[in-house]
C-alpha cells in the first residue's frame, strides 16, 4: 500500500513539472516575412502577433532617413485600424497584413512591424525588394561584306530590374562554333526609375547556317522560366540541278530544246551552257517560281545528231561548280513488222496474216523499229492501190466493211520513211471462210444414223465425234470441193435403243474458229420401268400377318420380279404373280407375298425387278417392324381420402382380340396389401392396370417391382421406390431458455416470455425433416387448440396471466411425428423494472466482492514475507476452493514448498445472473 501511494505521488509531480514546462515555453513573439514585389503590381506585407496578451497598439513603421526619423504607415491605434500612403487597412489587431501598391522603386527598403502590449513592445523587420519585368525586342538585319552575306540578330531587353541575362539558341542548342557564330553584348544601362537595359547581337554568315530560326533566351527573377523569343532568318538552300532534252516541231521540222534547270535553291544559281559543235545555237533564260531557274538552247535535230551539250552550275552552297551533260542521239530505222502476234513469216520474208470472212473493223498495226521522232507510211496491194474499204491511218491498216475473200486477199507492201531513212515490210493476207454446219438424225435398220456436215469452207474443216464412255459406233466421212471451197460430211451409226440417255457430239475444227465448234444430239433412253411397293397387315386368330405387293410397269417384254429377305441370297418362292398387257403395248407385272409377321419381324424384304431397258436390276425394299414389348409403366400414388398408398402398374398392348395378360407384382415377404387387375379394350389395343394398396409404414424405403411376361418370351420389369420419410424435430425460432424436465429421459421444455397487454404476438416454429407435407397443431396443457397461421402460433388478443402455461406443438405425416413443449411466461413492465434493479444490485455486489478479495490477497502476500507460517496459507487455500466441489480440495502444502505453491494459486469468481428477458 505504501508503494502504491509513492507511485501516485511521483505521477502527480511529473504531471506538474510537464505543465510548468509548457507554461514557461509560451512566450509572445512577432512573425514577419520578407517580400519580393513586382513594379506596377500589388504585394502583401505579412505580420502577425503570436501571444496571449492584449494588443494596445500596433504599427507598420518605415525609417525615413539616417536621423532615425520614421513614419507610421498603417496599424491599430486608439481602438481603430488605420492606413496611409500606399498601404491598405490591416486585416486585424493581431494580424497587420496589408496590401501594398508597388508604384515605384522607392517602396524598396526595410519596414518595421511593432506591437505594444501590457507586457511591453515587440517588433520585427521585413525587407521589401522591388523587381521589374523586362521588355524584350528582337530585330534582324543583313549586310554583305567582301561578297559574303551576313545576318545579325539583336535582342534588346529594357526596363528590367535587376539586369537580365541574355543567351542564344540555334536549333534548341547554344551556338558552339565560333567560326560561324559571334555574340557581342552591350554594357548594362541604368535608368532614372531604377530599371536597367541590355542588348546582345548574334552574327553569322548566311551560307554556313542551315537553320531558318534563331531564339533569344532571357532569364530574369520575374520570369518563372526563361523567356524564349524566336525570329525567322534567311537561309541558303542547295539547289537541285539537272539537264533535260526535249524535241519540238516548228514549221514541219524537229528541234532539240536542251534546258539547264536549277530548282529549290536560294539564292539564284549561276548557269553556263556549252556545246562541242561549231554552230552557235539560240539561247533562252527563264525563272519560274515552280520550276526554278533554267537556261535553254534550241538545236535543229538533223544538224546536231551526236552533239554533246554541257550545263555548268555555280551556287554558294557548292564547294565547286557542278556540271550536267547530255548527248543528242543519231536517228536510224532498222525495220518494220506487224503488231499482230498470230502472223507468220514465209520463205520469202513476207508476213502471213490470216483473216476471217465477215469480220468488220479489222485493224492491222505496223510496228517500226528505230528512234526517229516521226515517220511516213505508204502501202500498196499487188503493186496497185489499196482496195475499197481498206484505209491507211498513221501506221494502221483498217478494214471498215466485212472482210471478203475476193477483195482483201493478196500481197501488200508498206514503206516507212524519215528523210533519207527507209524500211519496208511485205504482208500476204489470206481470208478464211468458216463452214456451214448441219446435223441430221435418222433411224434405219434398227440403228440410229447421225450425219454432221461442214460445207463451203476455206480451207477444209476437220470433223470428229465424241461419244460417252463405254459407247462405241461405226463412223466414216467424205470430202468434196467446188470453186475453191471445200465440204466435209461425217456419219456415225449407234444402236436404236439404249438403257440410258446418250449424247453424241460432232466437233468441227477450222482456222476461222477461235475455239472448235461442236453440235450435239441427245438420244433418249428406253422407257424406264415404274416400280412400286406397299404393305398391309391383318389379324387372324390372335396372330398378325403381313402382305407385301410389288408392281412393275414397263415396255415389253414383261419384267421379272424376285423376292429376297434381308441381305442374304435366299429368295421367297411362295408368291403370287400376274402379268397384264395394255393397249399402248406396255406391260404391267405384279407379285405378292403373304406371311406371318413374326416370321420376318425386324428384317428387310426386297423386291428385285429385272428388265432389258435397265443396265442392272432395280430393288425396292420395305422394312418389317420388329415385335416390341408393350409399353410398361409404374407409378406411386398417395391417396387423398385414405391412409393407404397405391402402387400402379399399367401396360398398353397393341394386339388382336382374345389376348391374355400376364402382369404381376414382385413384393417383399411382409407384403400384406391388396392387389387388383383392371383391363379394357380400345379397338385392337388392350390396356391393363394392376394396382397394389398398402400402408406407408409397411414398405417405406423398399422397392416394388412390376413384371410383365409377353407371349413370345419377352419379359419387361419396372421398379418403383417407396421413399423413407422422417421428421427429426420441431424447432422454436424465438429466443428461448431450455428447461430440463424432472425425468432425465423427458423432452426439453423451452421457456419463452411474452409481454403483457400486447397483441398479435407470435411464436415461430420450424419443422425439420424430408416429408413433402405435414400437419402442425399446438394446444395448451388443458387440451385447448391454439390458433395457427402456417408455422406461426398466434396470440391475436392482449396477453394476460391466463396465457401463461405449457404448450405442446406436434408435426405429423402418416406415422411420423415430432413434438416440442413451450413454457410461456408473461412479463409485465413492473416485473421487468424490478428484475433490472435486482440485476444491477447483483452486479454491484459482485464488483465489491472482487475488490475486497483483491485487497485481501495483497495484504496476505505482504504479511507472508514476515510470517511464513503454514496455517495462514492453508486457510487462504481452503477459502479459495471452487464452491460445490469438495472432491477437488488442494493437497496439504509443506512449509518448504509454500513459496512455490503461492505462485501457482488461481482464483475463480463465478457470477450467475439469471433473467427471463
Amino acid at each position: 500500500m505504501r508503494r502504491s501511494g509513492l507511485l501516485i505521488l511521483g505521477l502527480l509531480l511529473n504531471v506538474a513539472h510537464c505543465l510548468g514546462i509548457l507554461g514557461a515555453s509560451e512566450e509572445p513573439y512577432v512573425e514577419v516575412t520578407d517580400v519580393t514585389a513586382v513594379l506596377g503590381e500589388v504585394a502583401y506585407l505579412s505580420c502577425r502577433y503570436q501571444g496571449q496578451s492584449e494588443v494596445q497598439s500596433a504599427h507598420w513603421v518605415r525609417q525615413l532617413n539616417s536621423r532615425l526619423k520614421s513614419k507610421k504607415l498603417a496599424g491599430f491605434s486608439n481602438g481603430q485600424l488605420y492606413s496611409s500612403s500606399d498601404l491598405s487597412v490591416p486585416h486585424s489587431v493581431n494580424n497587420l497584413t496589408v496590401r501594398m501598391t508597388v508604384s515605384s522603386v522607392a517602396v524598396e527598403g526595410e519596414y518595421i512591424c511593432e506591437f505594444e502590449t501590457e507586457e511591453g513592445t515587440l517588433l520585427d523587420r521585413a525587407y521589401v525588394t522591388v523587381v521589374a519585368r523586362p521588355d524584350i525586342q528582337v530585330l534582324v538585319s543583313a549586310e554583305t561584306v567582301n561578297g559574303t552575306h551576313y545576318q545579325s540578330v539583336s535582342c534588346v531587353v529594357g526596363d528590367g530590374r535587376p539586369a537580365p541575362q541574355i543567351t542564344w539558341l540555334v536549333n534548341n542548342l547554344p551556338p558552339s562554333d565560333p567560326q560561324i557564330f559571334t555574340v557581342s553584348e552591350s554594357d548594362v544601362t541604368a535608368h532614372s526609375n531604377g530599371t536597367f537595359s541590355q542588348s546582345s547581337t548574334l552574327r553569322f554568315p548566311t551560307h554556313l547556317q542551315d537553320e531558318d530560326s534563331v531564339t533569344c533566351a532571357v532569364r530574369h527573377p520575374t520570369l518563372p522560366n526563361p523567356k524564349l523569343t524566336t525570329v525567322r532568318v534567311e537561309t541558303y538552300a542547295r539547289p537541285n540541278v539537272t539537264i533535260k532534252a526535249e524535241m519540238v516541231q516548228k514549221g514541219g521540222n524537229e528541234f532539240w530544246v536542251v534546258s539547264c534547270i536549277s530548282s529549290g535553291g536560294r539564292p539564284d544559281t549561276d548557269i553556263w551552257l556549252s556545246l562541242n559543235c561549231d554552230e552557235e545555237p539560240q539561247r533562252e533564260n527563264s525563272t519560274d517560281s515552280d520550276t526554278g531557274q533554267s537556261s535553254s538552247v534550241v538545236l535543229p535535230a538533223t544538224a546536231y545528231e551526236g552533239c554533246n551539250v554541257t550545263c555548268v552550275f555555280d551556287h554558294p552552297k557548292f564547294t565547286h561548280t557542278e556540271s550536267r551533260a547530255v548527248t543528242l542521239p543519231s536517228f536510224y530505222l532498222s525495220g518494220v513488222q506487224l503488231i499482230n502476234s498470230e502472223s507468220t513469216i514465209d520463205g520469202e520474208g513476207a508476213e502471213n496474216l490470216q483473216l476471217r470472212e465477215g469480220e468488220s473493223e479489222v485493224v492491222i498495226g505496223l510496228e517500226v523499229t528505230g528512234n526517229v521522232p516521226r515517220y511516213d507510211v505508204t502501202c500498196t496491194k499487188d503493186a496497185g492501190p489499196l482496195p475499197e474499204g481498206l484505209e491507211l491511218v498513221g501506221s494502221y491498216l483498217t478494214v471498215h466493211g466485212p472482210v471478203e475473200q475476193q477483195r482483201h486477199a493478196g500481197l501488200y507492201e508498206c514503206v516507212v520513211s524519215y528523210h533519207h531513212l527507209k524500211a519496208t515490210v511485205h504482208i500476204n493476207i489470206t481470208v478464211h471462210v468458216p463452214p456451214r454446219i448441219r446435223v441430221d438424225l435418222q433411224t434405219k435398220g434398227g440403228h440410229r444414223v447421225i450425219e454432221c456436215s461442214a460445207d463451203d469452207a476455206v480451207p477444209a474443216a476437220n470433223v470428229s465425234w465424241l461419244l460417252p464412255k463405254g459407247v462405241s459406233g461405226v463412223s466414216w466421212s467424205n470430202f468434196t470441193s467446188h470453186n475453191g471451197s471445200h465440204s466435209v460430211r461425217g456419219v456415225i451409226l449407234l444402236p436404236a435403243c439404249s438403257p440410258r440417255e446418250l449424247t453424241a457430239e460432232c466437233v468441227i475444227n477450222h482456222p476461222a474458229f477461235e475455239e472448235p465448234e461442236s453440235r450435239s444430239i441427245t438420244l433418249p433412253h428406253c422407257a424406264q420401268t415404274n416400280i412400286t411397293i406397299n404393305s398391309s397387315t391383318d389379324w387372324r386368330h390372335g396372330e398378325q400377318f403381313t402382305q407385301v405387293d410389288c408392281s412393275a410397269d414397263s415396255v415389253a417384254p414383261a419384267p421379272v420380279i424376285t423376292w429376297y429377305v434381308g441381305n442374304s441370297d435366299n429368295s421367297i418362292t411362295s408368291n403370287l404373280s400376274e402379268t397384264e398387257v395394255k393397249a399402248d403395248g406396255s406391260v404391267s407385272a405384279r407379285s405378292s407375298v403373304h406371311f406371318l409377321s413374326s416370321l420376318y419381324a425386324g428384317q428387310n424384304l426386297t423386291c428385285m425387278v429385272e428388265h432389258p431397258s435397265t443396265e442392272a436390276a432395280e430393288n425396292r425394299t420395305i422394312h418389317i417392324p420388329a415385335q416390341k414389348a408393350p409399353q410398361l409403366s409404374v407409378s406411386l400414388v398417395r391417396q387423398q381420402d385414405s391412409h393407404l398408398w397405391l402402387a400402379v402398374c399399367s401396360v398398353c398392348e397393341c394386339r388382336g382380340e382374345g389376348v391374355e395378360t400376364n402382369l404381376t407384382w414382385v413384393l417383399p415377404e411382409n407384403a400384406k396389401g391388396q392387389t387388383s387387375l383392371h383391363a379394357e379394350y380400345e379397338g385392337h389395343s388392350l390396356k391393363t392396370r394392376l394396382t397394389y394398396q398398402f400402408p406407408l409404414a409397411l414398405h417405406e424405403g423398399q422397392d416394388l417391382t412390376c413384371v410383365y411376361q409377353f407371349k413370345h418370351g419377352v419379359t419387361e420389369r419396372r421398379t418403383v421406390h417407396v421413399p423413407r420419410y422422417y421428421i427429426s424435430a420441431v424447432r422454436v425460432l424465438n429466443h428461448t431458455t431450455p428447461l430440463r424436465n424432472r425425468h432425465a429421459d423427458a423432452a426439453v421444455i423451452h421457456r419463452l416470455t411474452l409481454q403483457e397487454n400486447h397483441h398479435n404476438q407470435r411464436i415461430l416454429l420450424r419443422v425439420e425433416g424430408n416429408v413433402p407435407q405435414y400437419d402442425l397443431s399446438c394446444k395448451r396443457s388443458g387440451g385447448a387448440l391454439v390458433r395457427m397461421e402456417g408455422l406461426e402460433m398466434v396470440f391475436p388478443s392482449e396477453i394476460t396471466e391466463e396465457d401463461r402455461g405449457l404448450y405442446t406443438c406436434c408435426a405429423s405425416f402418416y406415422h411420423h411425428a415430432a413434438t416440442v413443449k413451450i413454457q410461456v411466461e408473461v412479463m409485465s413492465e413492473s416485473k421487468l423494472f424490478g428484475l433490472i434493479a435486482l440485476t444491477c444490485l447483483s452486479v454491484a455486489l459482485t464488483i465489491i466482492s472482487i475488490l475486497a478479495v483483491t485487497l485481501w490477497v495483497c495484504c496476505t502476500r505482504n504479511n507472508r514475507k514476515q510470517n511464513k507460517k503454514r496455517g495462514s496459507l492453508s486457510a487462504l487455500t481452503s477459502q479459495m476452493q471452487e464452491p460445490g466441489s469438495p472432491e477437488v480440495k488442494k493437497p496439504a502444502v509443506m512449509e518448504n514448498e509454500s513459496k512455490e505453491y503461492a505462485q501457482l494459486l488461481s482464483y475463480s469468481i463465478v457470477i450467475d445472473v439469471k433473467s427471463t428477458v
